[in-house]
């Protein structure tokens, strides 16, 4: 009687039906309904870079198996394991150098990683790049944004319109950070020597985030590391013939990636992302399109400025580049270098020599909360 009642609590009531006679049967899922098992087949063949884990998630979300006794992903592994490379391709496990380390948080609150992937291509969609943040502090990707970038030739970039609104997405979910840290990409911190700081990160100084740049790509790892996970489980057998349902399949997987597959990230300890840190789900700081007015504030602006320092050469007709604007300070200084700062009480920059013999001012009208944060400009009277 003990046999039968230990049997029942690990089987069910499927334990109390006629047993079959002879040998009992053996092998990776032998005891799994056979329903179960094809369709963890098919899902592998669907999906092939999909793991066990994830493949047992989509199980638990199918109306034809959610009620069945689920196998454990171990068990999946193994069992995928015996189709060898026709299911499964073995990949190196690279280990970093001990020497190189990540940028320290730990004293900067919350820190966001953004990267961007770019000429992605899906036979329906055509090209595409994706915008991703991550917060390694919860091992959270709290953001996953396509862009279509060309049907039958890669285009065109992420612009700062679409960053602006895709980092406006993030923060109205999962509050402001105190840090935003990215690579030097010429979107985001323009190009050349002592380039101009974009209209991207003077609208993170207004905000009161701190944008950062990184010296190595490692420095960014999590959000680097999340651009495989997007190829592989974004990606992987997806069948969507327009941007709105592919958009949707995204943000479904973000989900399942964030509330229901375990991590590996170090900050998860082996579970999902949002079960180790529940506290991620409330922002500590609160963020709404509709009340940027108050949190946007230009003094910020100012004051980044007014620490910065540019360098530029003076053309044989008189005349220097800064921020995308020509400005003419005279023949007689052709071929000089001259040194630009900012004037945060007159909103005016200043040219200088550099022995420090100011040359000319020049007001700052380009550069307007309208212009930094993308809002249309008023109408002229």
């Amino acid at each position: 009687m003990r046999k039968h009642c230990t049997a029942s609590h690990q089987l069910g009531p499927s334990a109390w039906q006629p047993q079959a006679l002879g040998r009992p049967r053996r092998g990776c899922l032998s005891t799994v309904d056979p329903v179960v098992r094809l369709a963890a087949l098919r899902l592998k063949v669907t999906h092939p870079t999909w793991g066990p884990a994830v493949i047992r998630d989509e199980l638990q979300q199918r109306a034809s198996t959610r009620a069945r006794r689920l196998p454990h992903p171990s068990q999946l592994a193994a069992y995928f394991q015996q189709f060898g490379s026709r299911l499964v391709q073995p990949q190196r496990h690279l280990r970093l150098p001990p020497a190189v380390t990540a940028v320290p948080d730990s004293d900067a609150g919350l820190v966001y990683q953004l990267d961007m992937q770019e000429r992605l291509w899906l036979p329906q969609l055509g090209y595409f790049n994706v915008l991703n943040i991550r917060a390694p502090r919860w091992g959270i990707t709290v953001g996953s944004y396509p862009h279509p970038a060309g049907m039958q030739r890669w285009n065109h970039k992420v612009n700062i319109a679409e960053a602006r609104e895709d980092c406006r997405a993030t923060f109205e979910q999962w509050g402001l950070p105190e840090v935003l840290q990215t690579d030097p990409d010429t979107l985001l911190v323009g190009v050349g020597n002592y380039p101009f700081p974009s209209l991207f990160v003077l609208w993170l100084i207004g905000l009161g985030v701190v944008h950062r740049l990184i010296a190595r790509v490692i420095q960014n790892g999590s959000v680097e590391r999340s651009h495989r996970t997007f190829d592989k489980q974004m990606l992987c057998g997806v069948e969507t013939a327009d941007w709105p349902t592919f958009l949707k399949h995204v943000a479904a997987e973000q989900v399942r990636l964030n509330e229901r597959i375990p991590s590996r990230a170090r900050a998860c300890q082996g579970l999902p992302p949002l079960v180790a840190h529940p506290e991620a789900r409330v922002p500590r700081r609160p963020y709404r399109r509709d009340q940027e007015d108050g949190l946007f504030e230009m003094q910020r602006v100012y004051a980044y400025l007014a620490g910065g320092r540019w360098l530029r050469h003076v053309t044989d007709v008189g005349q220097l580049k800064l921020a995308e604007h020509l400005w003419t300070v005279g023949k007689r200084f052709a071929g000089q270098t001259v040194v630009i700062t900012f004037a945060p009480t007159c909103h005016e920059f200043v040219i200088s020599t550099e022995a420090g013999q100011e040359l000319k001012r020049i007001a700052a009208t380009w550069l307007t909360e309208t212009a930094i944060r993308g809002l249309p400009e008023p109408e002229s009277c």
